[in-house]
């Protein structure tokens, strides 16, 4: 029984050891990595790996104790969220009423897509008068002999400024 005791002190104590060897340090790119995501508590529009700030180095501590407890790079992210809220992030998180934040600029570009199509459309299609309808419908009026069509006189006007009447019998 004794031995059995022994042994179990010994298994544990190597087990504590290898796991406090083996646990890796958090890496100044892993902390930054993490610190990319989070704003700076002072500064406005300011990452938290950017600034300089006394607040930011703390923050960027506390990150590291975070990440030598274990904890993930996510569960980092949530403590700072449950500790500060979700303005303490860089980008908004994509459920509840901040999904309005990434759906409403895509539905503002479809939107603004269908209007621009619309507007095309209207601006390609000729506007018909009344009028000119029923001329398509119908064909063109028929002239009377003492009546001249104004297109003929044009054509007529354009021949002679062109010298293209001279051979013709007028």
């Amino acid at each position: 029984m004794r031995k059995l005791a022994f042994l179990l002190v010994i298994s544990l104590s190597l087990f504590v050891l290898a796991e406090h060897v083996l646990a890796q340090e958090p890496t100044y790119d892993q902390v930054n990595t993490i610190a990319k995501k989070l704003n700076c508590p002072t500064c406005a529009g300011i990452n938290l790996a950017d600034c300089r700030t006394q607040t930011c180095a703390q923050w960027r501590e506390q990150i590291d104790d975070l990440l030598r407890e274990g904890y993930s790079e996510q569960e980092v992210l949530d403590y700072f969220t449950t500790q500060y809220g979700t303005q303490v992030l860089q980008e908004p998180p994509r459920s509840g009423f901040t999904l309005i934040l990434w759906v409403l600029p895509i539905a503002g570009l479809l939107a603004a897509g269908a209007w621009l199509f619309y507007t095309m459309r209207r601006w390609s299609t000729p506007k018909i008068a009344p009028a000119e309808a029923d001329l398509r419908v119908a064909g063109p009026p028929e002239v009377s002999a003492g009546q001249t069509d104004t297109s003929d006189n044009y054509l007529k006007q354009v021949e002679q400024d062109l010298g293209l009447d001279e051979g013709r019998p007028r």
